[in-house]
């Protein structure tokens, strides 16, 4: 009998260990307050990159981990990621993968990777865009319940997976005049479902800050009732309300000759870092071919890593972006940007 008692009271210590392992740690929580980004209590500054298709495989997932350390030491820490992937540029603009499957489902292993690029932010006190859809994959939904199960699917799983440090852009390009295929996704009557989307995925994850991007060409409206993030594109007017975030900044350079820029094309992208650093309410995710397209004509990209300095085939890069942050923000130690002197020491 004590020897049956001794055998229940060690498989109940056992039973309540492994539910206790199956809750994940928190990661820090990312917040908007008063139109300024907080992560946990800090107020922070956010200098990003779009990398779109860093989820498009387990080695491409891999690189973007490999190289957080680098992005942090100039000041990076935002990038943007999409479960349904973006333009994948040349030479085939639609080969990005898609994380979800046709009834709504998200596929284990993007699942996985995801889990996995936000919690490496996490250590480093980054923050992670998550996007769930694009116009080149939303055709491939069934129906709007196969949406509205997407939604939920992946609130669920960042809310159940306590990956809090991620504010989510729900559908990237809103009314694409030319791609976009599902009704849900495009005007007209954008502000009821933009806040039909948005209220799916709050009443599964209500602390989890989300927003839809618009199309720049589509007449649709970057404000809709229930939104956190005010979110913009390309060449929009950075606007005095709401905390708002580029999450598209306009591309410079070429899919079919990613990573080299002329000198019109780097004053353009300095002034769009100028003009955002003079906006305390908004933020920017630096958007090139290097780093978001499948292949290219480099046959190397995406390209989490910096390169060179975008002179040359032989030069390929955005190194220039990343030295403009860290020698005009400073390089990023969690909760703040550390200003670096000329000689490059932390002041």
């Amino acid at each position: 009998m004590i020897r049956q008692r001794l055998l229940f009271v060690t498989l109940s210590m056992l039973a309540t260990f492994a539910a206790a392992q199956e809750v994940p740690e928190a990661t820090r929580e990312f917040s908007i307050r008063n139109d300024r980004a907080f992560l946990d209590e800090n107020e922070v500054e956010l200098w990003g990159l779009r990398c779109g298709n860093a989820l498009h495989s387990e080695v491409i997932t891999e690189r973007h981990i490999r190289n957080l350390d680098n992005m942090t030491a100039h000041g990076i820490n935002t990038i943007g990621v999409y479960i349904q992937g973006s333009n994948a540029g040349w030479p085939d603009a639609n080969a990005a993968a898609n994380g979800f499957t046709r009834d709504g489902k998200l596929k284990a292993p993007f699942a996985k990777r995801l889990e996995a690029i936000v919690r490496a932010a996490d250590q480093r006190g980054m923050v992670v865009m998550v996007g769930l859809f694009t116009h080149r994959k939303d055709q491939e939904f069934y129906d709007n319940t196969a949406i509205q199960s997407a939604v939920e699917g992946a609130a669920r799983f960042l809310n159940e997976r306590n990956l809090k440090n991620v504010f989510v852009d729900i559908i990237h390009e809103f009314s694409h005049p030319e791609r976009m295929d599902q009704a849900i996704f495009r005007e007209p009557d954008g502000e009821a479902k933009k806040a039909q989307l948005t209220g799916w995925f709050k009443a599964v994850a209500p602390d989890i800050e989300v927003g839809v991007c618009p199309d720049i060409n589509s007449g649709t409206g970057d404000v809709y009732p229930g939104m956190d993030v005010r979110m913009i594109q390309k060449q929009m007017p950075i606007p005095t309300q709401g905390f708002v975030v580029n999450v598209e900044t306009l591309r410079q350079d070429v899919y079919q000759n990613d990573g080299i820029f002329s000198r019109s094309n780097i004053e353009d992208i300095v002034a769009d870092c100028r003009r955002y650093q003079a906006a305390p309410n908004a933020a920017m995710l630096f958007h090139a071919a290097f780093i978001q397209g499948i292949s290219n004509f480099s046959g190397s990209a995406p390209h989490p890593e910096m390169g060179g300095y975008g002179t040359g085939r032989d030069d390929r890069g955005v190194r220039f972006y990343y030295d403009w942050v860290r020698d005009h923000i400073g390089r990023w130690e969690y909760p703040r940007h550390i200003p670096v002197t000329a000689t490059g020491e932390s002041n």
